[in-house]
């Protein structure tokens, strides 16, 4: 039926509220900072052909995931076998979870009238689920049963009545159960929520009308799409980056992995294709395929519809190909633990990509891995075991009118900084130094965004720590349009006067009165250093952003060390002829 463009939007953004209200949620109940306060999760509904109908601002690259679980509820456990109050549970990388076994999906059916009409979907990141260490996620894997407990889909709810069979499972298989038990309990309460809320919408508008305003949304959006893809040059677009491969830097099990990507524009379709790419490898830098998927999406939204809310329709125009048994679509038993670190730049690619011949859209690659760090020991306080678990931010590529930001990765989507002060009270850790790390951003006539640095010391106990910051050997952030790459990712450890650095390692000692000094890396830069304005180099040095040095060295621009006033005839003579303030 054909239905008043004003009803679609009333309804298209009731949607959107629903799924923002399950996020608040989730937020005000749940017990884990890497819930609460670092917002690491997705919520969505969908419908009974697995169409992603309305989703909140979250991990952006859990969507095509809960797609593909719902799927799997299906070919599992059956619709036909779902009843009103049921929820169900999975994290198998293979199953149901689609990604590595941190990461856990919560789904409800929504009934109406009697009928299955709809799904409230939840995914989010646990601190601990089992596996050889805490917090679940790892460089030294070889196999995914080394990661944890892993849950195909299964009732967690029956009927509305929590399964203890399960539960009992979960409690047994966790280092901190009433945390997890806690954060899963909120879980179910945000898709309960989502559910409701859309029933309540339904019976508001009919259901006739609520259905016929979901499908003209996915028309729309998908018209959108394709016209977009239509405005993109036809033709075939390829390149390729590196990932540092698996395994900790004192034990290397996988050489860098190759990213190749062809796409095809033809007309209003566009084709990405990943062939070329490195086979599935030792360690557990592999992908699983439905997370790739979502990397994919994400690149495509930002090329096409990147201020529309997020369904099924805008997706329509894309086709993926993905070879089988490769990092990005692994066969089980595959290590998945460390899925980010090859997929995370996906986006990114694609920009660079099909930007390359159109120096007014372009954008420089930005740092590039979710650069995650898992913090836990014994408090001295409780005398608990706890587990930190946050992204570090680091710096994205500058674009044709300015320059970089400092951010979380592509795939954190709109993920928090814990405060300091939160972390300090709740774990026993201090906080030395947090801020931006001068230098790091690529030079460029718009610089790339700086990373950041963040130093923590344990405070009256040996902690352990892995972290995994992935492209500190292989392809930083690169430049576009002359442009300089950015800065690395990186982990220095500072011991006794000496330091140590990584990129991956697992389950590392820092004792009290040691620092791990945390160090996203900093985004590319766009067009000639040498044309940047020596005003904005000026205005760097003086925040703090590049060094003198720098300015002179990259930028050809010299300052009075005093005054900071610009020496222009000096720096004339640097810069040679043309090659003035813009």
């Amino acid at each position: 039926m054909k239905i008043d463009p004003v009803m679609v939007e009333l309804v298209t953004n009731s949607l959107v509220r629903c799924c923002e209200e399950m996020r608040v949620t989730v937020e005000r109940t749940a017990y884990s900072t890497i819930i609460s306060e670092t917002v690491d999760f997705s919520c969505a509904l969908l419908d009974t052909d697995k169409n992603l109908v309305a989703e909140a601002s979250g991990i952006p690259v859990f969507l095509a995931n809960l797609s593909e679980a719902v799927s799997e509820v299906d070919r599992i456990i059956g619709f036909e076998n779902l009843e009103e109050g049921d929820v169900v549970f999975c994290n198998d990388p293979y199953s149901g979870g689609f990604s590595h076994n941190p990461d856990v999906t919560v789904i409800a059916p929504v009934f109406y009238e009697g009928h299955l009409v709809l799904f409230s979907a939840f995914k989010g990141h646990i601190l601990d689920l089992g596996g050889i260490y805490a917090g679940g996620w790892y460089n030294n894997t070889v196999e995914t049963y080394q990661e944890g407990v892993m849950f195909p889909p299964v009732k967690l709810y029956i009927r509305g009545a929590p399964n203890e069979d399960i539960i009992r499972v979960i409690r047994r298989n966790s280092r901190l159960p009433e945390a997890l038990l806690g954060d899963i309990r909120a879980m179910v309460s945000a898709v309960r929520v989502g559910g409701e809320r859309a029933k309540t919408l339904i019976k508001k508008y009919g259901k006739e009308v609520f259905f016929g305003c979901v499908g003209q949304t996915l028309e729309i959006s998908e018209a959108i799409a394709r016209k977009a893809v239509e405005a993109i040059p036809d033709g075939v677009y390829s390149g390729h980056y590196y990932s540092d491969g698996g395994g900790d830097d004192t034990k290397p099990l996988s050489d860098r992995l190759m990213v190749k990507m062809t796409i095809t524009v033809d007309g209003d379709r566009l084709v990405v294709d990943l062939t070329g790419s490195s086979p599935q490898c030792a360690g557990p830098t592999n992908c699983p395929r439905p997370t790739t998927v979502s990397q994919i999406r994400y690149g495509f939204k930002a090329l096409t519809t990147p201020f529309m809310p997020s369904n099924e329709g805008c997706f329509r125009p894309l086709e993926i190909i993905i070879p089988e048994a490769s990092i990005f679509d692994p066969l089980m038993p595959t290590a998945t633990s460390l899925l980010w670190a090859p997929s995370v730049s996906l986006p990114d690619l694609m920009l660079k990509l099909v930007t390359s011949q159109a120096p007014d859209k372009a954008r420089a690659g930005h740092f590039g891995d979710v650069c995650a760090d898992f913090l836990y020991g014994t408090d001295p306080r409780t005398g608990r075991f706890y587990i930190y678990a946050e992204p570090t931010a680091g710096g994205w590529g500058a674009k044709p009118y300015e320059d970089g930001e400092t951010m979380f990765c592509y795939a954190d989507g709109n993920t928090y900084s814990m405060p300091v002060e939160v972390l300090e009270v709740k774990y026993p850790v201090r906080v030395l130094r947090y801020g931006l790390s001068p230098d790091t951003g690529g030079p460029g006539r718009y610089r790339g965004g700086l990373g950041i640095f963040r130093d923590y010391s344990p405070v009256g106990h040996t902690m352990r720590t892995t972290v995994t910051f992935d492209r500190r050997k292989y392809s930083p952030a690169w430049g576009v349009f002359g442009g300089k790459e950015g800065y690395p990712n990186k982990v220095v450890v500072l011991r006794n006067g000496s330091s140590e650095e990584y990129g991956k390692i697992t389950d590392l000692e820092v004792h009290s009165g040691e620092v791990i000094s945390l160090r996203g890396g900093g985004g590319g830069g766009y067009g000639d250093p040498m044309e940047r304005d020596p005003r904005a180099v000026a205005w760097d040095v003086l925040n703090g952003y590049i060094s003198l040095e720098a300015a002179r060295r990259e930028y050809g621009v010299v300052l009075d060390p005093s005054s900071l006033e610009v020496d222009e005839g000096e720096t004339a003579v640097l810069r040679g002829p043309g090659k003035g303030a813009k």
